[in-house]
């Protein structure tokens, strides 16, 4: 059994997202004095992002949205949150999962979190190594139903 070493950054990272989590499940349910602002910075070519085609075509790699006062139906799920913004006078719903934030701020406390989502693609650059290397190993294996002979003949 192949032992791997500790990837500490993809636990911090974990570790971080769960704080925000956390931080956006007590908003929802309004445990949060109204002074903070949050200034959330995400991936918008994450593949289970869900936003409008308007504001894919204006934030074609990251958006960063502000959730302060105007903000609607707020709603934290396991691996994602939903919440609705106003642009431009219109309001739009998004879907954001936790693993497409980049950055996390909330200046009222000068707090703010980066996180490294490149952990992700070094994760699976090396499991398509792995496979990679089965591959190989598969393609030298010798089947003996090559040199046996058919029963019909």
């Amino acid at each position: 059994m192949e032992k791997d070493f500790i990837n500490y950054g993809e636990r911090i990272n974990r570790a971080l997202l769960q704080v925000i989590k956390d931080i956006l499940l007590d908003l929802s349910k309004e445990r949060i004095a109204p002074n903070h602002c949050f200034y959330i910075t995400y991936d918008t070519n994450h593949p289970d992002v869900l936003i409008s085609p308007k504001l894919k075509k204006e934030y074609p790699k990251e958006i960063t949205i502000v959730i302060q006062n105007q903000f609607w139906d707020l709603e934290v799920r396991k691996n994602f949150f939903n919440v609705t913004l106003s642009f431009n006078r219109k309001k739009e719903t998004l879907s954001i999962p936790f693993e497409a934030i980049k950055k996390f701020n909330d200046p009222f406390v000068k707090f703010s979190l980066q996180l490294d989502l490149r952990i992700k693609n070094i994760d699976q650059k090396n499991k398509e190594k792995k496979l990679k290397k089965v591959n190989l190993e598969n393609n030298k294996i010798i089947k003996l139903s090559k040199f046996r002979k058919d029963k019909d003949e």
